[in-house]
């Protein structure tokens, strides 16, 4: 299966429990995919799950995208290497529910919003530009985006955030001939939830989700900007 042949696809949090499977479905469909990470164990675990794979190729660099003094940097350092690229699929931040809004710290506050809005705002800032004229951005984003969950109220909001953020720049890119899509996933059943949890067959795998996604890489006639993965 190579509908994804000669298609350079960055992946960033691809060593994460989605990532991971979005970075192997690309490659088993012939992808180049490139994984950014400060994690060089990280990026081992990663490479040693998809040694099975014998198909695409798979490059990873260490790098952060959190400092906007290193974003020439990295630009420079991903076009050298790569040139123009088609895909950008971001699959970043995390969960964290502890607290009751009025008594949330501060400090918490302030590093979920770096991780789950503020990083999706470097993302673009960094990884638009490198997109070449066709080129598509593809944000991965979860039912909290819609949803409330007592002593959630950061991440659900950052989630809110997060949609209106690349709902805008779908706007933005209309005239360029580039596009960008909003993926909306339920629970997913990650190896790691897996591990802990039977019953999963109503669940989508990463594998599967980036099966999905790489048809609409290949279709250039999609007008749906927002794509619902909740459950099968």
């Amino acid at each position: 299966m190579n509908k994804l042949k000669d298609k350079k696809i960055i992946v960033l949090g691809g060593t994460g429990g989605v990532g991971e499977g979005l970075v192997k479905s690309f490659l088993s469909q012939g992808a180049d995919v490139i994984v950014l990470s400060r994690n060089q164990q990280k990026i081992d675990a990663l490479k040693e799950y998809v040694s099975d794979i014998q198909n695409g190729k798979l490059f990873c660099l260490i790098a952060s995208i959190d400092k906007e003094e290193n974003i020439l940097e990295l630009q420079d350092l991903i076009k050298s290497n790569f040139g123009e690229i088609d895909v950008v699929v971001a699959s970043l931040g995390g969960w964290h529910q502890g607290f009751l809004l009025k008594d949330y710290p501060m400090d918490s506050w302030l590093k979920i919003l770096n991780d789950n809005l503020t990083s999706h705002f470097m993302a673009i800032k960094i990884f638009v530009p490198l997109l070449n004229k066709n080129g598509k951005y593809i944000h991965i984003n979860g039912m909290g985006s819609e949803q409330h969950f007592p002593k959630a109220a950061p991440v659900l909001m950052a989630a809110a955030a997060q949609r209106s953020l690349i709902l805008t720049l779908a706007e933005e890119l209309k005239l360029s001939g580039q596009s960008a899509y909003e993926m909306i996933l339920g629970f997913v059943n990650t190896r790691e939830r897996a591990k802990h949890i039977h019953q999963l067959s109503n669940l989508y795998t990463p594998i599967e989700i980036g099966d999905y996604i790489g048809e609409q890489i290949i279709d250039n006639n999609s007008l749906i900007t927002t794509h619902y993965l909740k459950s099968k």
